[in-house]
């Protein structure tokens, strides 16, 4: 009672990292965000108490376009698991990760790259907090180095970018918009298929 953070984390990085699409770690996130759910539900809270501590992570790769509908999508389906417990307004925290499986050992600065990218299509598709992996991880223990590379990414891309400024730089592209709701549709039915 009174912790306002999520508390329960439906995480949907072990499946992106084990090889499933956006669509199969949406639909995982989902399920198990729901079992929370109903867990806080059978301890008592509301629902419309329990939505607000669940929250959400995923991972971000270097599919720019991918990784900003993947977190639109991901708002708009737990919208929907809301609006089906008859709770109209919810919003998920989303925390993404940049993804293990896109990092490299064999050219390690190319991960750089990739993390960035990862990086800002997290913050254009909305997340609100971000890990980024330093880019040396794939072949040990990072170093120092390559941890301040990859704390300052964040920076960077506020500073640099003004990610933080604009509430949904993707709103109104219809790209984005098309690839949200065609992924948002197919992680809905498999979810609907983990609950069956």
């Amino acid at each position: 009672r009174g912790f306002r953070a999520p508390f329960f984390l439906a995480d949907g990085r072990p499946f992106h990292n084990g090889g499933a699409s956006d669509a199969q770690e949406l639909a995982s996130a989902l399920g198990a965000a729901l079992a929370y759910l109903r867990a806080y539900v059978d301890g008592g809270l509301a629902v419309a108490d329990a939505l607000p501590l669940v929250g959400f992570a995923l991972s971000g790769d270097q599919s720019q376009f991918a990784t900003i509908a993947k977190i639109r999508a991901l708002r708009r389906l737990w919208a929907k698991v809301a609006a089906e417990c008859g709770v109209a307004d919810a919003r998920a925290h989303v925390h993404v990760e940049t993804a293990w499986r896109m990092m490299t050992r064999f050219d390690p600065t190319t991960n750089l790259l990739r993390t960035t990218i990862a990086a800002f299509a997290a913050g254009v598709g909305g997340a609100d907090s971000l890990t980024v992996l330093p880019f040396t991880q794939a072949i040990g223990l990072p170093d120092r180095f390559a941890r301040r590379l990859s704390r300052n990414t964040h920076s960077m891309l506020i500073e640099e970018s003004h990610v933080d400024h604009v509430v949904d730089p993707a709103a109104g592209s219809g790209g984005v918009e098309a690839r949200t709701e065609a992924l948002a549709g197919k992680a809905w039915d498999l979810f609907r298929a983990i609950e069956r």
